[in-house]
């Protein structure tokens, strides 16, 4: 698997951090152009993907739609669970333990995004360059979460920048990890369609809130949606 698959994606969890440090004015476009990039990853590569692989395995397209949805639904009930805990009425030291905590979470999760990326690459390879594009996208939004929920809007300390490279590095480490994974094509399958269901839950749970309460200009957010998705049909255009 070609390093540069892992290395984009801490690079980009690195740039959405900074942003969040330093570029807040610029965060609106950012995550509608993430949005737009996840949307495409989804719908326009991993699950005809997974289709073709559960069909070629044996199995229907129903099985594929199935695990998206439980997919989604199951990080939906996750991103809920934490939400619920962090908003609970605390002092403010305890308030942002918690957010520090929902940072220690994300870095769980980039863990994971690197697994997939590695699974997806072994299973097949113009999957694996999208679903490390859509990744690195959500990684953009993946850094600013993890600056936003660790320093809860305070300047940022020591541990909020040893998180925020914990999240960097996660996909690294992940995918390095699938060295030592063989999987199977109903196993790679499921797996696209899991990670699906997590893009589509990503752009429902977090990225489209966010722009709501940013109140970001909607024909902004359009265009930079429609962008994104423009660029995932021409990735898709160019590996087939």
């Amino acid at each position: 698997m070609p390093l540069v698959l892992l290395i984009v994606p801490v690079l980009s969890t690195l740039l959405g951090g900074l942003l969040a440090l330093r570029l807040r004015s610029a965060l609106s476009f950012l995550m509608a152009l993430s949005a737009g990039l996840l949307l495409g990853a989804a719908f326009l590569d991993l699950l005809p993907e997974a289709i073709v692989m559960e069909r070629t395995a044996g199995g229907t397209p129903a099985t594929v739609f199935t695990l998206t949805l439980v997919s989604f639904l199951g990080f939906l009930f996750a991103q809920s669970g934490l939400e619920a805990l962090i908003g609970r009425d605390a002092s403010p030291r305890s308030h942002r333990a918690w957010g520090r905590f929902g940072g220690l979470l994300l870095v769980s999760h980039s863990f994971r995004d690197g697994m997939a990326i590695g699974l997806s690459y072994a299973a097949s390879h113009p999957a694996g360059y999208i679903v490390a594009a859509g990744i690195a996208a959500h990684d953009i939004g993946d850094g600013v979460s993890t600056v936003l929920l660790s320093t809860r809007g305070e300047r940022a300390g020591r541990v909020d920048y040893l998180l925020l490279a914990a999240d960097a590095l996660a996909p690294l480490a992940g995918g390095v990890l699938t060295a030592w994974f063989h999987v199977s094509m109903r196993g790679s399958a499921a797996l696209l369609a899991i990670t699906a269901g997590f893009f589509l839950q990503m752009i429902a749970g977090e990225l489209l809130p966010q722009l709501r309460e940013a109140r970001a200009s909607w024909m902004l957010v359009g265009a930079a949606m429609l962008a994104g998705v423009g660029l995932i049909y021409i990735a898709n255009a160019l590996v087939a």
